[in-house]
């Protein structure tokens, strides 16, 4: 991540990109004997591979077209001509990498699979470092992307869109560390959508600030997960708030510094972000879906709080009695993020506006965000808290088919699997395998054109050591000779 941070050219940042992958990767399969962690961890593998193989054009047409590497040189793109016609191109593969990298809409599905790796992985890697790592790539080469409108109007459908969707399904979650993993995917949204807006600024305050409030509500959850004997659904605990109440506190103030009550944290990037999606009228669509998702979030964050803290218990009477906090090892991270939850927004901001001036609403619209935040949050508590019986008979008759929509996650899976992956693999059967592998190889290998050759394929099996390093050097030798080959070609 350091090298990833600190890079001064793209190929250098590649390096740190290509290491969080891997990084990520091992971590999530930490528990390397659970079979869920392991399809959790190629899966996030895969996914992120399709980025980076996006990334890696985009670097290498971006090198071929213009020569240029370092950060600081993107600036002066406006005078190379041969930019002009593939700018587009390259820059999308850069938003490729983008979508894997940050879990947006479409490369999203490995993000909340990766709750499968221990708790503090999740607040590492996917609240604050790696899931971050593709909004700080549209900062770092945000010269490139103001050359090209029409990659900017994609990135606002992406993380508009983004958002959205993953407050939808985080309502319906009932994997207490889901719940967080769908909210880090909708801010990520908020975070690549202000990119499109050209508020690079406004995105990495967003991406400060949440990595205090976003960690703090993940190291929260696996204090719960520990107290209550490693049970993750919410509905199954409940009546934690008297054995809990510093877990209920941390979880209370993440909860609402997420959600942008005014003079947390999360209040002074997030607003900021929505006003300034305000200001460009002509794009209402990004408006509301923001407006939208602020209120989707409030409601599910307290949804998980009157499930973990306020419900009727629902352990068994043995299992509350070994309910305590943890120790002061596992409590005093969550103690400094509870303090940087709260403060260090307001600290950040007055640099925030002296450096960038951005624009500032006095109007109604200003109040917008936390309205709906605040209608989010009582209609979660009069829903749970106070009609519970009625909403579930209301759900049930009127909502079940939507639900069954969003709680499927939208059909990502399904429709990738069946339909993209599913085809593949039956093509490289049918062809690759059957005609190619099967057939056409066979037929110019041992049963075919060397036993023509030779009378008997088995002769050729002598050269055949089985040794690794006698295969390598042959390979350099033959790459050797067939390069001194082409320098004569050139050279005549």
């Amino acid at each position: 991540m350091i090298i990833l941070v600190t890079a001064d050219n793209i190929v250098q940042m590649f390096i740190g990109w290509e290491g969080v992958g891997l990084t990520s990767y091992l971590l999530i399969n930490f528990w390397f004997t659970r079979i869920q962690a392991n399809k959790a961890a190629i899966k996030a593998m895969v996914v992120n591979k399709i980025g980076d193989v996006g990334f890696l054009i985009g670097v290498v047409a971006l090198w071929k077209l213009s020569g240029l590497f370092n950060f600081q040189d993107f600036t002066n793109l406006s005078i190379l001509p041969n930019l002009e016609n593939n700018l587009n191109w390259i820059n999308i593969m850069f938003i490729i990498g983008v979508m894997a990298k940050s879990a947006q809409i479409g490369l999203h599905t490995w993000l909340p699979d990766a709750m499968e790796g221990p708790t503090p992985v999740s607040a590492l890697i996917h609240a604050a470092t790696m899931v971050t790592a593709g909004v700080f790539l549209l900062i770092r080469i945000s010269p490139l992307l103001e050359l090209t409108p029409l990659i900017l109007l994609i990135i606002i459908f992406l993380g508009s869109l983004t958002s959205f969707m993953s407050g939808t399904i985080g309502l319906v979650q009932s994997d207490l560390k889901k719940v967080i993993a769908y909210s880090t995917c909708s801010q990520l949204g908020y975070m690549v959508m202000i990119c499109g807006f050209s508020h690079y600024y406004c995105g990495l305050f967003h991406l400060f600030n949440h990595g205090f409030f976003k960690a703090l509500l993940f190291l929260s959850a696996g204090s719960i997960i520990h107290a209550v004997n490693n049970e993750q659904d919410m509905r199954k605990s409940g009546g934690l708030k008297l054995s809990l109440p510093l877990s209920y506190i941390c979880v209370m103030v993440g909860s609402l510094s997420l959600c942008g009550i005014p003079f947390l944290t999360g209040f002074y990037s997030k607003d900021l972000l929505i006003e300034l999606v305000y200001t460009n009228h002509y794009l209402y669509f990004a408006l509301w879906l923001g407006i939208i998702t602020a209120f989707l979030t409030s409601f599910y964050s307290f949804r998980l709080i009157y499930f973990s803290f306020l419900m009727n218990p629902s352990l068994p009477k043995k299992n509350y009695k070994s309910v305590h906090e943890g120790k002061w090892n596992l409590f005093s991270p969550l103690l400094i993020l509870f303090i940087f939850s709260i403060c260090v927004g307001y600290f950040s901001l007055n640099y925030v506006l002296i450096t960038f001036n951005p624009p500032i609403l006095n109007t109604l619209p200003k109040s917008y965000p936390l309205i709906v935040t605040l209608l989010g949050i009582s209609l979660s508590i009069i829903l749970y808290y106070f009609l519970i019986n009625f909403w579930g008979l209301f759900f049930s008759r009127l909502l079940f088919k939507v639900y069954n929509f969003v709680v499927k996650v939208w059909y990502w899976d399904p429709i990738k699997g069946n339909y993209l992956a599913l085809n593949l693999l039956n093509v490289g059967f049918l062809y690759t395998y059957k005609l190619i592998d099967n057939q056409f190889i066979e037929k110019l290998g041992p049963s075919g054109g060397l036993k023509i050759v030779s009378g008997n394929s088995s002769r050729f099996s002598m050269y055949y050591s089985g040794k690794i390093s006698s295969y390598i050097l042959a390979l350099i030798f033959f790459i050797y000779v067939l390069y001194t080959h082409i320098l004569l070609i050139l050279e005549n």
